[in-house]
């Protein structure tokens, strides 16, 4: 554990309390590890476990034993304490051994049961609006990504409508996603009324409450200029990522690839100095290389195409930072080539001398596919359920699919509506 890290006061008093050391064997290593990686977790993952420990330290010893009982009954049916379990850190071989276990799925009930009490606890002494504040996703479908009209919604089942849509305000070099997420630029040159200020804005102190995620670097092109200044939303390019995605397939494949040795090259790539291979944007954030670097060890795909890295970045967002806004643009990836290797981390590139080519085709069904995924994501947290719009761009057919709460409305939704009316809709809710 970090004892520089500055916790808070009422993680501070359960530290104090030894309280870690107190918690049954399999809670351990998700808890010393949070708090050694304190100052790399987004505000939400750093709630998570300040809720079960501020809970676990109000309770008297008989409280304390029966929060956790059904947990150490299980553990002791399972066995943990006769395995080679590391208390440390959440590790491959944790995870192998309690998966194995026929126990397993009653212990993870009885995990969930333990963060429940924490987090109805949290609610009552604490002032918790978080899964009340309105959010957005926005998916964009650029126009270089032809899509069929016919099908291109089916996948969605009628969970939302379609709403067609015109550009009048658009300028010629600008799309209708740039427009929604930065709005104008002024005399300054300065970006303004889009949703991307009135999202960030509402961050305050808490950080990550807005993200753009862009599978090359047109969506966010238009802020690295602004990336400096406050409030800052989080700015993630594949594009930009190039120096860091080859170095880091690099290191992976000058190892092992024997799965024995697993542990062991995810041990390797935690601990490479990632910070050189980075944008200033990422390499200013400590949490953000993290994440990138958590990114490309665990999604399939993210370090060599870039709609996977949008996809699995976008869906890692929602799970680890639950953002108030997170915009997601996908776009054409090269057809892949036949190489041999682990696909998840081998550069075809490199191993195949052919030049690339743009699969169009291919990427335009990755993406309506990827996209509804993204959704599919944030739908899972409580969060999301009922106060989020997605509005997911099809620029080729001047068309979006909208899911909203009754609340959420457009004017003249019946008819083609001009880009800038969805936009001062959306922030409106956005207020």
């Amino acid at each position: 554990m970090n004892t520089q890290t500055a916790f808070p006061e009422e993680v501070q008093q359960a530290l104090r309390k030894n309280l870690p050391t107190r918690l049954p064997l399999t809670f351990q290593p998700f808890v010393n590890q949070q708090l050694r990686e304190w100052e790399y977790l987004f505000p939400n993952e750093r709630r998570s476990v300040q809720r079960l420990l501020v809970y676990a330290a109000s309770l008297n010893a008989e409280q304390f034993d029966l929060l956790f009982a059904e947990v150490r009954g299980l553990e002791d049916q399972m066995g943990v304490r006769n395995w080679q379990f590391s208390t440390s850190e959440q590790t491959i071989q944790n995870s192998s051994l309690l998966a194995r276990s026929p126990y397993f799925q009653q212990w993870r009930q009885a995990v969930q049961t333990v963060f429940d009490a924490a987090d109805r606890y949290a609610q009552q002494t604490n002032d918790s609006e978080g899964a009340k504040r309105r959010r957005l996703v926005l998916l964009d479908l650029p126009k270089q990504l032809p899509v069929k009209q016919a099908t291109a919604w089916n996948r969605w089942q009628g969970i939302g409508k379609v709403q067609p849509l015109t550009f009048p305000d658009l300028a010629p070099a600008f799309d209708a996603a740039q427009f929604l997420l930065w709005g104008d630029a002024g005399s300054s040159g300065d970006w303004a009324g889009g949703l991307m200020q009135a999202g960030a804005a509402r961050a305050g102190d808490a950080g990550a409450e807005a993200w753009v995620i862009d599978a090359a670097a047109s969506l966010t092109g238009s802020a690295w200029k602004n990336a400096a200044r406050p409030p800052v939303p989080i700015l993630l390019s594949y594009g930009r990522l190039d120096a860091y995605r080859e170095n880091f397939s690099r290191e992976m494949n000058t190892m092992r690839k024997d799965l024995t040795d697993a542990d062991a090259v995810y041990d390797h790539l935690r601990s490479v100095d990632v910070a050189p291979w980075c944008p200033p944007e990422v390499a200013a954030q400590p949490a953000i290389r993290e994440f990138i670097r958590s990114l490309y060890l665990s999604g399939n795909g993210a370090v060599i195409f870039g709609n996977s890295f949008v996809e699995w970045g976008a869906s890692e967002a929602l799970r680890r930072a639950r953002p108030a806004l997170l915009a997601a643009r996908f776009d054409v990836r090269p057809r892949p080539k036949p190489f041999t290797g682990v696909a998840v981390f081998e550069n075809p590139d490199l191993v195949n001398p052919l030049p690339s080519v743009p699969d169009v085709t291919g990427s335009a069904l990755d993406a309506q596919v990827l996209a509804l995924y993204v959704w599919l994501a944030a739908a899972r947290y409580e969060e999301y359920r009922q106060q989020t719009v997605c509005v997911c761009l099809a620029e080729s057919l001047s068309e979006a699919y909208i899911i909203a709460p009754e609340e959420f409305s457009l004017p003249g939704a019946e008819h083609p509506m001009p880009i800038g009316e969805l936009r001062a809709s959306l922030l409106r809710w956005m207020a």
